[in-house]
């Protein structure tokens, strides 16, 4: 929990007669992430694999997966066991939908072009209502009509060539000559207007228009009745298609490994990554399906393993955090457990408003259930949420929310302690713990608070550091963190003293205790890192302070607020129109600070960790574990049928 899992790096070697099992128990285990095999197996492993059912089955699922896509969506009950690529073959051979799927979707094409087509006719048959002649006499052998908006440009347009018919509804035709087409375009490119072409068609407006809308209204039947054809091949096939579809993926996988994988002319061999717990079930499973002929053997090598996070259930979800900064090794200390403690903690205390956390914890529930249940029409415009998803997806905006859960139940926690509900305080005097906000009237002791935090935190991280150099034998730099201990402490004992006004001379203890911890930790530091790294001691006195932005960003948000209800406040004596005005100002005013409320709390408290806390302890740089293997939704494992 406190560190990735350990992982160990195995060798498989086997009869070429059980390759194809052995890889599908590979794939169905979902624990071996596998790699090259190292020189010493390729010089002896070193002759070409076929792979001739490769081309099948990628034909097939490039197939199947055009079925899916033509197919309307369906519920799959069911999830079934293939045996073998042969059995999905023999599977294959039983849906022969291809012609019809391919006819009814250039069908659908076509009526979908029909109504397009039309459409583009309508708007311009539409503007043309008042014109009641023949639509031909505007477009013949010798001259063309353009509709034009009037405008005052519009109106410059004005040739000789040219015969303008104005109509009702503020445009006119336009009609030419079609020997001055050349010249009146080029009028036209010299600046832009809304214009369009008249439609070169016969007879009046409103036979077009009755035409039309029929063509229309044919070409929608059509398609609503290949729509009924095709929901009724999906209601018979959509289960099985999806069903291969997904076998076919998991088979055109293995045939890849397969191709690759050293291989003798008898024997094949594998090399890889795995959970150390996994080992004994991975050599139990290959050994039962080979009938006790695999070589599994653990390979002592110095590469970096791959790092897989261990968390309980309801924090994995700040593993994203974890994630987005960098992925342990894997001897490190895995920080989310810290971070899924913390992170919430310090962002309800800059929130600290019981009114902001009850919105934040509605709109974050909010999400998680419109991601996991989106509504077939969404009332939110179009631009919010695209310009949301596009700077992160559905499943990180779902963690996220998930993230902010605890972290606003803090929040309202906080503000109930700090009477803070919107800014406004509701508790009667009497429970008032002053009749100012508690942060403001506290903000002496908010402050010494924060700058303990911060000590600690630098001091908790400067220990984890300590631990994961000794574990990696890097025993200089795990003493030289003592020093930098040493010297944080320093720097706050003497601080502390020059606030409360009490004596730096070496006469007083706590001063001379400064002094000796100052100097013990400058020399351990210079002895194990060098000179040059006296340049972090500014850091170090900045990071300890850093985290009195905690407390800065709560009173940014309890003064800002308090500055909106105060004025608010003074309006409800006025005449009702500054009542109005007030009210604006309370409503843009208090979202404005909710959102401030959700992003500098966020950002800060998540940089007060990543920056001032991991910089003492965290390496980072880990490969993420990437075990060959798949997430099933409508095929079985082996494994799942015993």
């Amino acid at each position: 929990m406190l560190k990735p899992v350990k992982m160990v790096k195995i060798r498989i070697i086997g009869l070429n007669s059980y390759k194809n099992r052995i890889i599908d128990d590979m794939h169905d285990l979902n624990v071996i992430q596998i790699e090259n095999a190292g020189q010493d197996i390729t010089k002896l492993f070193n002759i070409p694999n076929s792979n001739a059912n490769y081309k099948i089955l990628s034909e097939n699922l490039s197939r199947f997966k055009g079925f899916i896509s033509i197919l309307p969506p369906k519920e799959v009950k069911h999830k079934r066991y293939f045996s073998s690529s042969q059995e999905v073959l023999e599977e294959i051979s039983k849906i022969s939908i291809a012609d019809e799927l391919n006819k009814l979707r250039d069908d659908e094409e076509k009526f979908s072009s029909i109504i397009r087509e039309n459409n583009v006719l309508l708007k311009p048959l539409q503007i043309l209502s008042s014109f009641k002649e023949d639509l031909s006499i505007l477009n013949n052998d010798y001259v063309e009509s353009f509709i034009i908006e009037r405008t005052d440009e519009a109106h410059n347009l004005k040739t000789d060539y040219a015969t303008y018919i104005n109509l009702n509804n503020g445009y006119s035709i336009v009609i030419i000559n079609k020997r001055n087409e050349p010249e009146f375009l080029s009028l036209l490119s010299s600046k832009t207007y809304n214009m369009m072409k008249v439609p070169e068609l016969k007879g009046t407006v409103a036979e077009n228009i009755k035409s039309i809308n029929k063509t229309i209204s044919n070409a929608s039947k059509a398609i609503e009745g290949i729509k009924s054809s095709l929901k009724a091949l999906s209601n018979k096939y959509y289960e099985p298609i999806a069903q291969i579809t997904e076998q076919l993926e998991i088979y055109v996988k293995e045939e890849e490994i397969l191709s690759n994988i050293a291989s003798s002319e008898n024997a094949f061999a594998v090399e890889g990554w795995t959970p150390e717990s996994e080992y004994e079930k991975v050599c139990s499973i290959l050994n039962e399906d080979s009938n006790n002929t695999m070589l599994i053997q653990k390979i002592e090598t110095k590469e970096e393993p791959p790092t897989k996070l261990s968390n309980p259930k309801h924090f994995r979800i700040f593993e994203f955090f974890i994630r987005f900064y960098s992925l342990p090794e894997e001897y490190e200390f895995d920080p989310t457990l810290i971070f899924a403690l913390v992170f919430p903690v310090f962002f309800g205390l800059m929130v600290g408003d019981a009114g902001y956390g009850l919105v934040i914890l509605l709109v974050s529930l909010f999400i998680i259930h419109r991601v996991d249940h989106p509504p077939a029409k969404s009332h939110i415009p179009k631009k919010i949420s695209g310009f949301i998803l596009m700077i992160m997806g559905k499943n990180s905006l779902k963690t996220l929310a998930k993230a902010l859960i605890p972290s606003s139940i803090i929040a309202i926690i906080f503000g109930i302690i700090f009477n803070e509900f919107f800014g406004f305080t509701i508790y009667p005097v009497p429970f008032q713990i002053s009749p100012s906000p508690v942060p403001v009237a506290h903000i002496g002791q908010l402050l010494v608070i924060s700058g303990y935090i911060g000590l600690g935190f630098v001091t908790f991280g400067f220990i984890l550091g300590i631990i994961n150099n000794i574990y990696i034998n890097h025993r200089k730099a795990a003493v030289a963190k003592i020093g930098w201990i040493l010297m944080a402490w320093a720097f706050a004992v003497l601080g502390l003293n020059l606030i409360h006004g009490i004596s730096l001379s070496p006469t007083n203890t706590s001063s001379m205790i400064g002094y000796v911890m100052l100097i013990v930790g400058f020399i351990t530091v210079v002895a194990f890192e060098g000179t040059l790294s006296l340049m972090e001691i500014p850091s170090i006195i900045s990071h300890v302070l850093s985290y009195t932005r905690i407390v800065g960003i709560l009173l940014a948000s309890v003064v800002l607020a308090l500055v909106i209800n105060t004025v608010f406040r003074a309006t409800l004596s006025d005449p009702f129109y500054f009542i109005i005005l007030g009210i604006v100002i309370l409503v843009v005013g208090q979202l404005f600070n909710l959102v401030i409320a959700v992003f500098e709390p966020g950002i800060q408290g998540a940089r007060l960790l990543y920056v001032e806390f991991f910089s003492k302890f965290y390496f980072g740089n880990g490969k993420p574990f990437s075990p060959f293997g798949s997430n099933r939704r409508f095929t079985l494992k082996k494994f799942d049928r015993k």
